[in-house]
């Protein structure tokens, strides 16, 4: 599988340390799905994206949404499990990160993450 490193050029700060970029329909389906959490450096991507769920899930996380240049188009802290997350159509990747991400490197929306890919 392939990862990517994140992180927020914006304030400096890694998001993720070994992040899965979901590939394929499988993988893009079942997510996180199954497992019961994410831990620090942990996180999926998913591209192209405008829009996921937590249905199943069974933890918290933080999710960003991303537009094509990497910009944060919004940011969801504390995403809850069973929940429809908003569609934007401007969006291309969603981030879904452990709880407390977005907080511990002071992601908001604006800021530019990159995705350094890991092979």
């Amino acid at each position: 599988m392939d990862t990517v490193r994140i992180v927020d050029r914006t304030t400096g700060k890694e998001l993720a340390s070994r992040a899965v970029v979901a590939r394929g329909v499988l993988a893009r389906l079942l997510g996180l799905l199954g497992r019961s959490g994410l831990s620090p450096g942990e996180g999926m991507v998913f591209r192209p994206c405008k829009g996921i769920h937590t249905l199943g899930m069974r933890f918290p996380i933080d999710v960003l949404y991303l537009d094509g240049k990497g910009i944060v188009l919004k940011a969801l802290p504390g995403f809850p499990p069973m929940r429809l997350g908003p569609y934007l159509r401007r969006a291309q990747v969603v981030v879904e990160l452990p709880l407390g991400a977005i907080a511990g490197a002071g992601t908001a929306p604006g800021h530019r993450i990159e995705l350094e890919e890991r092979r």
